[in-house]
């Protein structure tokens, strides 16, 4: 055997010894009173499991592993059954097991999945005691949320349509014969049973997912061929056997279709949930002792508008903490426009660029509000939140926005296409009213369409967010002290001014305007 191979072959069983080392160890530190299996034992059956592995890629025969295993197995058993008496967990041998198998994968040149395995298996198997006391504090119905959850983003997700509603309003018409490049000409060999005449509209759909990319307007049909222009900006996409389909020739419903893609509409019900799962961990982790600031910061993960409500509430029980229900209420506010630049960036990275600086200057004078009001408050952050944040994701909420977001997804449409752009601030701002998330990611799916203009979209995303910080505002008006709406009012202004002005300097509307509004 060369020598490189000599080594490479000492250096894998070496590494199975050193893992099965590490495992025993954390064994031994765990049960030191319980005389059972030790360090010794699981360097000996990582060993095992590389040896068993090298003969059967030595000898050719796979048969050998599940020979070694069965051995070993035996062995663990009989083990097992002698030292029964000691409690009725089966963690040891569990970890035994797997260690054969990480001296099996390292043999099978997988050296960095066994080492990843052992990591892993150390993380679970060192912090029983942190484990334990996690799991006194998980709540039945919290469990069943995160079984929801992974339900509608690992099995429901995957199956949705990723092609817009419109498509499955539609008839085939025939397929796409030529294109001519310069002029935008498009001939079509008609399906035998399709029919289409002069000043028709026909779509254009890509084949792979099903995406339109345009129109083609009739200009000569005979019986099984006809030729139109193109309508659309991604004429290079056009290409020979492309799908051409008819509508059913009701517009106002093809355009309220035509906004909402299944797919894309529950990826981002499911964004959105998770990014305010995370905040209801976070705060199930630092508890209802976090402060009203903190509870303020991260509670605006899960619900900025429930803090508000929160907050507005204890304002009339105790008045005397206006200063701190203001601060919490204000960088509830702030925690938003981070965010919304998270949500986009997954969806919308070339946007998500274009709304960070607005949206981090009026994250940024939240933050310094709430600063100045802490220590104008004179008052120290002691004192427990108890804001009540509930089931932390629920089938019920999660269709409830969907619905929403749909709904803001086809009104946006239809206003582009039936008002114009120039509408589009208006519809901005009163979709806000109700939700900052759904304004933004429909702002960002026409966007994405090549509807309107990127600028254009990022001015109307912006505007939505604070419109939707000043219905806060509202709702303590209308629900909370008096006294805690004067303490708000000069920092929301502020902070719309500031997002205001950034927005009027930082875009380009003049070349925004015509281009969205074509």
């Amino acid at each position: 055997m060369p020598q490189d191979d000599l080594i490479q072959l000492f250096s894998n069983f070496g590494l199975a010894a050193l893992l099965g080392f590490l495992i025993g160890l954390e064994r031994e530190l765990r049960d030191e009173d319980i005389p059972t299996v030790g360090i010794r034992d699981f360097v000996l059956f990582s060993l095992i499991g590389a040896l068993a592995s090298y003969a059967a890629i030595q000898y050719q025969a796979s048969w050998l592993i599940l020979a070694g295993f069965a051995g070993f197995l035996a062995m663990l058993l009989s083990s097992y059954w002698a030292q029964r008496k000691h409690g009725p967990g089966i963690t040891t041998e569990l970890a035994a097991v797997l260690t054969f198998f990480l001296g099996v994968v390292i043999m099978q040149g997988a050296t960095l999945l066994a080492i990843a395995l052992a990591i892993l298996m150390l993380g679970v198997l060192f912090p029983k005691d942190a484990i334990k006391r996690f799991r006194s504090h998980v709540q039945v119905h919290e469990m069943r949320a995160v079984l929801l959850f992974l339900t509608i983003t690992f099995v429901i997700l995957p199956v949705l349509p990723r092609q817009s509603l419109d498509t499955f309003l539609t008839h085939p018409v025939g397929t796409v014969t030529a294109v001519d490049q310069a002029t935008g000409q498009i001939d079509i060999a008609l399906d035998d049973a399709a029919a289409v005449s002069s000043g028709d509209r026909v779509m254009l759909y890509e084949q792979r997912d099903q995406t339109r990319i345009g129109f083609v307007e009739i200009t000569a049909a005979e019986d099984l061929s006809a030729s139109g222009s193109y309508e659309g900006s991604q004429l290079p996409n056009v290409q020979p056997d492309m799908r051409v389909d008819g509508g059913l020739g009701i517009e106002f419903l093809e355009v309220m279709a035509s906004a909402v893609r299944p797919y894309m509409l529950w990826l981002i019900v499911v964004l959105v949930s998770f990014v305010s799962f995370a905040g209801y961990v976070l705060i199930k982790i630092l508890g209802s002792g976090a402060g009203i600031g903190l509870t303020g910061l991260i509670g605006g993960l899960v619900s900025s508008t429930v803090t508000t409500l929160s907050f507005a509430r204890r304002s009339i029980e105790a008045p005397a903490g206006n200063s701190l229900f203001a601060m919490a209420i204000i960088l509830a506010g702030s925690v938003m426009f981070p965010r919304l630049l998270l949500e986009i960036a997954v969806v919308n990275p070339a946007l998500m660029k274009n709304i960070a600086v607005p949206l981090t200057a009026m994250g940024v004078t939240g933050a310094l509000m709430a600063g100045i009001l802490y220590f104008r408050s004179r008052q120290p952050d002691t004192e427990s939140a108890n804001v009540e944040f509930t089931n932390p994701f629920s089938l019920k909420s999660a269709v409830s926005f969907g619905l929403v977001f749909a709904g803001i997804l086809m009104f946006t449409r239809l206003a582009t296409f039936y008002l114009g752009d120039a509408w589009l601030p208006v519809v901005a701002i009163v979709s806000g009213l109700t939700d900052a998330d759904a304004i933004a990611f429909s702002v960002s799916s026409l966007q994405a369409s090549g509807l309107i203009h990127i600028d254009w979209a990022a001015f109307n995303l912006v505007l939505g967010a604070i419109s939707n910080t000043f219905m806060k505002l509202f709702l303590v008006l209308g629900l909370g002290d008096r006294a805690l709406f004067k303490k708000l009012l000069g920092p929301f202004v502020i902070i719309g001014i500031v997002g205001l002005a950034t927005m009027l300097l930082y875009y380009d509307l003049s070349a925004a305007l015509p281009a969205a509004g074509g």
